[in-house]
């Protein structure tokens, strides 16, 4: 598959992201907000097709489309590291078979189990024990991978740090204070204005996630790129392509630069 340039990349990710919200929110506000719920037919469907806090819509195809271009340029480095020959393509693998798994939970919903099973129980945020099931194993995962972080450029190091900032600020952080904002204890949220308010939380909260994943995302393919960038220019044909391409832009000599002035 062959992926634009990073900035590029990045830039139609944000723009997608955009829309998303703009159309969510904007249709929430209609309906919910200011009570329109007839402006166009079955205005109801379109939104909680936009809607970024429901499942099963375009936001969430979106968001595990997002987390499965992770993994693949994850898997594309392990694949260059390996027939390099350099260390820890199994790390770079583990991480993008990470990504996919998000990818999938994205979809069916795996980490909302714990509270189906009661594991925890949280009062009104009870719907937030994937949260303590959770934490274990994504602190033991960190820990390991501190060393691989740091073998990582500076500047993909503090891209994929912040990506993870934003990520977890969202995931935990933002769901944590939406629990709070407008919900009860079966996470069901309200109607009307209630909900418009719950809405602006829960966007805040998807907003992180997303724009965390497109930081990573920026930062692996431009490492990826680099990096295919620099196996070009250290092929070994690359100096011979260049010459020949530089002796097609010399000027022919002429008949009196190879033997002579020519005769009359």
């Amino acid at each position: 598959m062959n992926l634009p340039l990073p900035r590029t990349l990045l830039r139609y990710l944000l723009c997608c992201v955009a829309g998303l919200h703009v159309l969510s929110l904007g249709g929430n506000f209609v309906y919910h907000g200011l009570g329109h719920h007839n402006v166009v037919p079955a205005f109801a469907w379109w939104t909680t097709f936009f809607n970024v806090d429901k499942e099963k819509n375009l936001p969430t195809w979106f968001s595990s489309a997002l987390l499965m271009l992770a993994a693949y340029v994850l898997w594309e480095i392990a694949n260059d590291v390996r027939n390099n020959g350099e260390k820890y393509a199994l790390h770079w693998r583990v991480l993008s078979g990470v990504f996919a798994f998000l990818s999938m939970d994205e979809v069916a919903q795996m980490h909302e189990m714990s509270r189906k099973t009661g594991l925890v129980e949280l009062g009104k945020a009870s719907y937030l024990s994937w949260i303590v099931v959770a934490a274990p194993f994504v602190l033991v995962f960190c820990v390991s991978y501190v060393r691989f972080l740091f073998r990582l450029p500076l500047r993909m190091r503090l891209l994929v740090a912040g990506g993870g900032v934003l990520f977890i600020l969202g995931a935990v952080g933002m769901e944590i204070i939406g629990a709070f904002v407008g919900r009860d204890v079966g996470g069901n949220v309200g109607t009307g204005p209630a909900y418009v308010e719950y809405l602006l939380a829960a966007s805040v909260e998807e907003l992180f996630e997303m724009l965390g994943v497109i930081t990573f995302c920026y930062a692996v393919s431009t490492h990826l790129y680099e990096r295919r960038q620099q196996a070009s220019l250290a092929a070994p044909e690359a100096p011979v392509q260049l010459a020949a391409a530089r002796s097609r832009r010399q000027p022919m000599p002429t008949a009196a630069g190879r033997g002579g002035s020519v005769a009359r």
